[in-house]
């Protein structure tokens, strides 16, 4: 693995998915730590590389998965898939395939089915996120479920739990999902594990962004479970920057679709 100085280096970096769309947005991430964090992550999973420059039929076959996911709180079947795009379903599966080969979606043992695409899992997590107006969803990690009201632009009520102490933790957006409404326990922490393993980040890196209770059972977590692991302490707010930076470019328009 690329050493985590070396990958912070990246903050500020960027790259398009999509014509005249950049990833992620520096901009909304101010607070020193989360954006070492969010670049450390990028480069861990080669972000750049993998997900840059989708050709129309991945970013079209992609987009509906993530809004179907939204909508209804479950994978789409490739047969909705082809619906909802234009395309056959071989084409569908054939994109999917690809897809998965970018990370951008998981698929299931026979390569046929979405289980999950970053934010959403199909299957438990730990993490269920109610989006306000639309569906209760399982999300891959800590900084995925964060991120979820602000990409799609609703508020959201996320439960998790300590995997410590096992305690509930629960988490309130507002403004659309942008802003921090409420965290219980107030000393509520996260932590950005830097991890990642066979071309998949919703099996390695997702499983070490975890909410905690407090400073003190992620210490102690850490100790028991990860010692040695890269990682970044951040509060729930510095967190939410991570997501926000992250997800909010994952549905933004091409410019032409925008009245650009």
């Amino acid at each position: 693995m690329d050493t985590l100085e070396r990958m912070i280096g990246a903050v500020g970096q960027t790259f398009a998915p999509r014509p005249g769309v950049l990833m992620p947005n520096w901009s909304l991430v101010t607070e020193p730590t989360a954006r070492e964090a969010l670049a450390a992550s990028m480069v861990s999973a080669q972000r750049a590389e993998k997900w840059s420059c989708l050709d129309a039929a991945e970013d079209r076959v992609w987009q509906a998965v993530l809004h179907a996911f939204a909508r209804s709180g479950a994978a789409p079947e490739t047969a909705r898939l082809a619906t909802g795009t234009g395309l056959d379903g071989p084409a569908v599966a054939g994109v999917l395939r690809a897809l998965q080969r970018r990370d951008l979606v998981v698929l299931d043992e026979r390569g046929t089915t979405v289980t999950a695409a970053y934010p959403f899992s199909a299957r438990e997590t730990g993490h269920r996120v109610q989006l306000d107006g639309l569906a209760e969803v399982h999300a891959l990690c800590a900084i995925d479920a964060l991120a979820m009201g602000a990409m799609l632009g609703c508020d959201t009520a996320i439960e998790s739990s300590c995997p410590e102490c096992g305690i509930p933790i629960r988490i309130t957006t507002r403004d659309k999902g942008c802003a921090l409404a409420s965290a219980t326990p107030a000393t509520a922490v996260v932590w950005a594990g830097i991890r990642y393993a066979d071309g998949c980040g919703a099996t390695s890196g997702c499983t070490v962004k975890l909410f905690f209770c407090s400073d003190e059972h992620l210490a102690a977590w850490c100790q028991r479970v990860d010692q040695g692991g890269a990682g970044f302490r951040l509060s729930v707010e510095a967190a939410l920057q991570v997501g926000k930076g992250l997800f909010m470019p994952m549905l933004a328009p091409r410019p032409e679709e925008d009245g650009a």
